[in-house]
């Protein structure tokens, strides 16, 4: 088995320095062997880059993470070749964090069991918080639906 594929590491611990952020739920991280990996932030989906709250969720991660050591227990490789993984920076669950703060939605497609999310999000709604603030909040997969459809016409 080629041990630097994506593949070869599902479902396994990665462990390393976050050295970028890209937006409120994707990263980049150099692993020990100075292998560098993206990274999907598992259960969670934040604003796009022009969408609203967008640049607080991406400066919310990079204070929690960028350079920082990050563990990442991996669930899944998606169609990018991303890993999709719980991260933590010490002993706090980012992914719960950001939609704890507000600053993404449950990604209930993907982690409709996670009752951790699901709690944390609910919470975040609940107080109005982040996203919540807005009079009518727009998940990102149907932003990223309305983008595809505007280039398409």
């Amino acid at each position: 088995m080629d041990t630097s594929s994506p593949e070869s590491k599902a479902l396994q611990l990665l462990e390393g320095i976050c050295v970028g952020v890209s937006d409120g739920d994707s990263m980049h991280m150099e692993l020990p062997d100075g292998e560098r990996v993206r990274v999907r932030l598992y259960g969670i989906d934040a604003p796009e880059k022009d969408q609203e709250f967008a640049l607080p969720a991406r400066r919310k991660l990079g204070r929690l993470i960028y350079n920082r050591q990050i563990r990442v227990e991996v669930v899944d490789i998606d169609q990018y070749g991303r890993y999709v993984g719980r991260v933590y920076a010490g002993a706090r669950y980012v992914n719960r964090f950001m939609l704890k703060e507000g600053l993404a939605w449950h990604y209930k497609h993907y982690a409709a069991d996670d009752e951790l999310l699901a709690e944390a999000e609910a919470r975040a709604k609940a107080a109005g918080r982040g996203i919540w603030a807005s009079a009518a909040p727009r998940r990102p997969r149907h932003f990223r639906s309305e983008k595809r459809k505007e280039n398409e016409a």
